[in-house]
Parts: structure tokens; sequence; C-alpha cells
């Protein structure tokens, strides 16, 4: 299949079976198809993958047998899951059972479901919904499918590290980025071809901090002149990464425009022609998991508490767009763009938050980001902030309202 997938816990990074199963032993290529399995170290903030590393060496056989047919202008995307996801779950089958937990069973699977018990079960298929196919050797594209744990027990996280159990998750994607900046270097570095990313909730956080890592001198080294002034951490990532995808992100405003900082502080700074990823951010107002959660339960720091997925980035910048699916005037534009009949407030139920999920178990609202992805040129950043319905800082509050 056209997926290469990998987990992490706080022991390591792993290369699980086809299914997304851990096998707990040492990395070794003796078993399976050659590509690897087992447990890889974690990198250290700061330390780069190099050739002779397990991460390289698995995701270099890998892309040998999942890329073999991967033509040029085919997307390659690394999709990261959200909240309530543990990778060491075993894989149960079908995606919306009740303990489908691990991500590789639940959203990064080849199956189809009816609608609604998929809506129910928030189990869509990501790489059917992005137009990834099996089998095919990468003919339609490539997917990553990146894992990490964002589980934490309710008491296990109080009486562990003195925190809520969605504080401790939201810690557990900080340690997640780094991984993720590392996946995507040595993605960056075979591949030399774009690379998008896809996310959900927290996993927006992991993306944020992961690029925003990768544009960053790193602490305690600049002070000890171990880094030139103004030298970067991880070039290859931001050559290649293009397209970020956001839905119903629960990373902080204040650390999505830092992070916008830092990238345009590299696309000035850095080497002739450095450029920054175009960001599309999919927002919903009537988020209700957002404005729990999201906005409530995250360890305390300065700035405002609003979350990029309820409140968008609150600044004009030229490399995002903000995308309000529950605003009846882009619901209009989209209908009227290409017949899309998105989504973004869940009323056929009365828990509305489901809201939360919709973002990617609505089928036009796949579909977009499908489009987005494969048509590039007509849905490029460019186009779409020429459109008035998306030009804004302030988005309305509620479907309707100003």
């Amino acid at each position: 299949m056209s997926i290469i997938r990998l987990s992490m816990l706080n022991d390591g990074l792993y290369a699980p079976d086809s299914k997304g199963n851990i096998d707990y032993r040492q990395f070794t290529r003796a078993v399976g198809d050659n590509r690897g399995l087992g447990q890889m170290p974690l990198f250290h903030r700061g330390e780069r993958p190099t050739p002779s590393s397990s991460l390289w060496r698995y995701l270099e056989h890998s892309l040998a047998i999942e890329a073999a047919s991967l033509p040029a202008g085919k997307p390659v995307t690394v999709m990261v899951h959200g909240f309530q996801f543990d990778p060491a779950m075993a894989h149960v089958s079908p995606p919306h059972h009740h303990k489908a937990d691990n991500p590789h069973a639940r959203l990064y699977h080849f199956e189809r479901h009816e609608t609604p018990v998929e809506m129910r079960a928030h189990s869509t298929s990501w790489p059917l919904g992005l137009g990834f196919a099996e089998y095919d050797a990468g003919q339609e594209g490539l997917c990553i499918a990146f894992g990490w744990y964002s589980n934490p027990g309710f008491f296990s996280s109080l009486f562990g590290s003195g925190q809520n159990f969605y504080a401790k998750a939201y810690d557990n994607a900080e340690s997640a980025a780094w991984q993720l900046t590392c996946i995507l270097e040595v993605l960056a570095t075979i591949l030399k071809r774009p690379i998008d990313l896809f996310c959900h909730s927290l996993g927006s956080r992991v993306v944020i901090r992961a690029l925003a890592m990768a544009t960053s001198p790193l602490p305690g080294l600049a002070a000890r002149h171990a880094l030139p002034p103004g030298q970067r951490v991880v070039r290859p990532v931001l050559d290649h990464v293009d397209r970020v995808l956001l839905l119903a992100g629960a990373e902080k405003v204040l650390e999505a425009q830092l992070m916008m900082g830092h990238l345009m502080s590299w696309k000035k700074d850095g080497p002739s022609g450095a450029r920054v990823p175009d960001f599309y951010n999919v927002v919903s107002r009537e988020n209700d998991v957002l404005d729990k959660l999201g906005e409530n339960f995250v360890p305390s720091t300065g700035g405002s508490k609003q979350v990029i997925g309820h409140n968008g980035l609150e600044q004009n910048r030229a490399g995002w767009v903000d995308i309000q699916l529950d605003d009846p005037e882009v619901a209009k534009w989209f209908r009227k763009k290409g017949g899309y009949e998105i989504s973004g407030d869940n009323t056929s139920s009365l828990f509305a938050v489901l809201d939360h999920w919709i973002h990617y178990t609505w089928p036009d609202n796949m579909r977009v980001y499908n489009d987005i992805l494969r048509d590039r040129g007509a849905w490029s950043l460019d186009v779409l902030k020429q459109e008035p319905v998306f030009d804004q800082v302030r988005l309305n509050r509620r479907p309707g309202h100003d």
C-alpha cells in the first residue's frame, strides 16, 4: 500500500507492522519486507538524523517500496492526528470499533463505511479521503502516517505529573514535534520534492511546533557560540514543506503567530530563494471541543488562550488563510466554485461536540482538501487570498453573525 507508518511513544520511535501494530524489539530489517520493524531511538532536541540512523534506513527502504511508481505531480502528505489516540493499542477492525484507539486503525486505514457510522466514530479514512490508493506503489501519491501518544489517562496525568489529561497530551505534542521535524528532514533529503502536512486538532501543535523548531536557533547553543548568529537548524524541511492543512487546530493563536514570525524571518534572512509553506487553516466557530478543552485546559502561559481552530491566526499574513466552514458566505462560495457542500456545523445530532470531527468526516470537506493537494494551481494561496470571503482577520462569532 502507498503508506509509510511511524509511531512514537515515550521510549522511542517505532516502525510498526503493515497494520500499525508496534513491535517492541530493537529495530531490525531481518523480518518483514526488508524495510524494517521495531523500536528506534528518539532524537534529542537539536540532534539530526544521519544516513546511518535506523529512522533514515527505515524511511529509505520504505520509500523504495511505497514510492517506486511515484509521479512528479502527485502529492506526498504527512498525516498527524489529534487528541485521544494511543499507537500502543493493538489494531482492531473495523475502524469504528469502540477500541480502535490506535490512529493507524481509526484514521490511517483504507476502508469505507456508511457516512453516519464514520461520523459517529470519527473514523473516516484519511488516505482514501485525500485520494491515495492502496497497493499502487505511489501512482496516486504517497502518505506518511505519524502516530503519537495523545491519550494520557486522567488519574495518571494528575498524579504522575500534576496536570490535567489534556495538558499532558499538549505537552506530549511538544515532544512529538522534534521527531516529526526529523522525519520531515529525512523525507525532504531523500525525495527532494514538495511535502505537504495534514493534521487535525492537537496534531496542529505537533506540526506548528515542528516547523517552529526547524527555523529556530537551539536554546543554549547560540550563547555558547556553537551556532553562528541566525543559523537555522533543519534547512531541508523548509526547502520542501509546501502546503500545510490545519483542521480544527488546537494550537494557541500566539504559538502560530510566533511560528509565522520565525518563518518570515527565515524567508528574509535565509539563503536566496528561501520560501515558507502555505497554511490552510480550517476553522469552525461552533466547535465545543475547542471552546472547552482547547481554551481552558491547556497549560497556562502568557498571551491569549484562544486557539487557531476557533479564532484563526488573528493576523493578515501572506502565507496563511483562514477557511471558516460554518460561515454561510463561505459555504456559498464553495458551492459556486465547484458544487462543494461543505459543513462545519453538525445539525443532524443533539451532540454538537461532533462539530470537532466534522472537518474530516463530512465527505465534501475532504473533497476540498483533496483538491487543495492535487489541483494546486486552482487552489493556490494567492488565488484564495483574492477572495473577500477569506480575507478577514476576525471570523464570524457564530454562523451568520458579525
